[in-house]
């Protein structure tokens, strides 16, 4: 409901508002719009504004979204013990030779690259960072890319016989997908690791490892538990330093 598109329309007032519902989010669910205006220190016309620009009818719709929205953000809480069989799962999976034979083509592809960069945003832009360090304990001439906005893949003579490994859980960030998009007008390589084959990312990459972990959200933030990530991260280190 708080979409960065529909808060860039509000004014100050209407953002005095905003402050006030997201500090008292419980409470607002059971205010009169009388009683909002008057603890945001706002007029009651006001209010109805902020409820339209946000696209509710009127207020009463707001607070039925806002009841919705937190009912939303509980169930798709996953308490910490949850995550043990998927991750067994996981771990299960990897004893195949479907997942081996995608191991040793992206060793294979960081052997051949001059350089390795490491790519992603928040939680993965986190994990791009150590991966890019662990790459790195093993001899492989590794980066990481911290600016979502840099520019890579402008020419040719930038990128090529280079790898980006991006790393990603839904594989539809945009600002992830940009980045691909450059990278591979450069004639860069792509290692994408992401959450499933079917995403935007996958279909751009030159080889995806995909890890399947049942999605878990936050409101906007994504929990998804990135064990595998590191997993795949450290096997494709050992099996480089292996290798050399």
């Amino acid at each position: 409901m708080f979409e960065l598109e529909k808060i860039q329309r509000l004014n100050t007032l209407d953002l005095s508002v905003l402050k006030y519902v997201l500090n008292h989010r419980a409470q607002v669910e059971k205010m009169t719009i009388r009683q909002l205006a008057t603890q945001a220190h706002v007029s009651t016309s006001t209010i109805s504004r902020f409820c339209e620009k946000l696209g509710c009818e009127g207020f009463s719709e707001f607070k039925y979204m806002l009841k919705q929205e937190r009912l939303a953000q509980k169930k798709t809480s996953m308490p910490e013990y949850d995550v043990i069989l998927p991750i067994t799962e996981f771990l299960d999976k990897t004893n195949n030779e479907t997942f081996r034979k995608l191991l040793s083509q992206a060793t294979a592809l960081i052997l051949e690259s001059q350089a390795v960069f490491f790519f992603g945003i928040g939680t993965s832009g986190a994990l791009a960072q150590y991966g890019s360090r662990y790459l790195a304990n093993v001899g492989i001439f590794s980066l990481s890319i911290n600016d979502p906005f840099t520019p890579m893949g402008m020419q040719q003579t930038g990128v090529a016989n280079t790898l980006l490994v991006v790393l990603s859980v839904s594989g539809e960030t945009p600002e992830v997908l940009t980045q691909v998009e450059q990278y591979r007008l450069g004639n860069g390589k792509v290692l994408a690791i992401t959450n499933s084959t079917h995403s935007t990312l996958a279909r751009l990459a030159d080889i995806v490892i995909p890890y399947y972990m049942p999605e878990e959200k936050n409101g906007s933030l994504n929990n998804t538990t990135q064990l595998p990530v590191i997993y795949i991260l450290e096997l494709l280190a050992h099996r480089i330093a292996c290798a050399n």
